[in-house]
C-alpha cells in the first residue's frame, strides 16, 4: 500500500451503492478504492489479502452481516477502520462497540458524509506512524 494513499474497500451487497461510494471516493484527493467486495465472506478474504486502511462496510448483507465482518476482525494486527454506510439507524450503538469510527446512514451525501471518510484517514495515517 502507498504510503501517502489512503486504501479503502468497499463492502455492500448492492451494486449501486458500491458505485455511489467508489464515485464519491475519486473525488477526494489522496484515497484510492483498492477493491470491493459484495458480502462478508469475501470482504474478509480481500481484506486479509490487501490490507486497507478503510473499510466502507454495508450493515444487512446476506451471509456475514458487517457487525459479523468487524467481529471477526477485531483481534487482527492490521485492523482497517471502519466506517459503517447503511440504510437503518438502528445499529450505530452495535457498530461503535464494534470499535467502528464512523456511522453514515443511506444515501450517502458528500456535504456531510464524505468528511468521515477524510477524517478516518487522517486516524489510519495517525496509527500507520505510530507503527500499529
Amino acid at each position: 500500500m502507498s504510503g501517502d494513499t489512503t486504501n479503502v474497500l468497499i463492502v455492500d451487497d448492492e451494486p449501486p451503492a458500491r458505485s455511489r461510494l467508489r464515485q464519491l471516493l475519486t473525488e477526494i484527493p489522496g484515497f484510492s478504492v483498492t477493491a470491493e467486495a459484495s458480502h462478508g465472506e469475501e470482504a474478509l478474504q480481500i481484506a486479509s489479502e490487501m490490507r486497507p486502511d478503510i473499510m466502507l462496510l454495508d450493515i444487512r448483507m446476506p451471509g456475514l452481516d458487517g457487525l459479523q465482518v468487524a467481529s471477526h476482525m477485531a483481534t487482527w494486527a492490521h485492523r482497517p477502520a471502519i466506517i459503517f454506510t447503511t440504510a437503518y439507524d438502528e445499529y450505530a450503538i452495535q457498530a461503535f462497540e464494534a470499535q467502528a469510527i464512523g456511522y453514515v446512514l443511506k444515501p450517502v451525501r458528500r456535504e456531510r458524509d464524505i468528511v468521515v471518510v477524510v477524517d478516518a484517514g487522517r486516524v489510519r495515517g495517525t496509527r500507520r506512524e505510530a507503527g500499529r
